[in-house]
């Protein structure tokens, strides 16, 4: 079973306008490429649910691997840990929050580049994730959860009587 399986069936909205459209159907796209890369074929999966609604962004992600565990790290510059949940149900992991705007009176923006706004990223855990045991931190706007990895079952050999007759 893969740790990651495509998650973003649903579309992001670009807080720039319509012009910025084919560049997040192009991220779907890349999304969905990679996501057959990763051990299971894109399209199949729990990680499909579609979300009631869209997310306004799709935050940065790293997945990686060893023997004792995995590690995921997701970018959430200016995002306070207070805003962002993290849970775990039916082996699917989910990390959802929201980056709030700040507002300041009577200020004019003159440029407006950042996005603020839902997300929401969704990983099918493998068959090895001990999800009992996850754990999570969140350091210098990177949100860094820890899945260990179960020990693997090794099959026992046992003889099997044979009836006479």
């Amino acid at each position: 079973m893969s740790l990651y399986t495509y998650s973003n069936s649903f579309p992001v909205r670009s807080a720039f306008g319509p012009r910025f459209y084919g560049v997040s159907r192009l991220h779907d796209d890349i999304d969905r490429l990679f996501g057959g890369f990763f051990g299971q074929p894109a399209g199949e999966g729990k990680a499909q649910a579609e979300p009631a609604c869209m997310a306004d962004f799709l935050p940065g992600m790293d997945l990686a691997s060893s023997d004792k565990a995995y590690a995921m790290h997701v970018e959430l510059p200016g995002v306070a840990p207070e805003d962002v949940a993290v849970k775990v149900e039916d082996r699917i992991l989910t990390v959802s929050g929201e980056k709030k705007e700040a507002k300041a009176e009577g200020c004019q923006k003159h440029v407006a580049e950042r996005v603020y706004g839902s997300f929401l990223r969704r990983l099918s855990l493998p068959d090895d994730a001990d999800a009992d045991a996850i754990h999570a931190s969140f350091k210098n706007g990177v949100l860094t959860v820890e899945i260990p990895r179960k020990a693997p079952v090794k099959p026992q050999a046992r003889s099997i009587e044979i009836a006479k007759g």
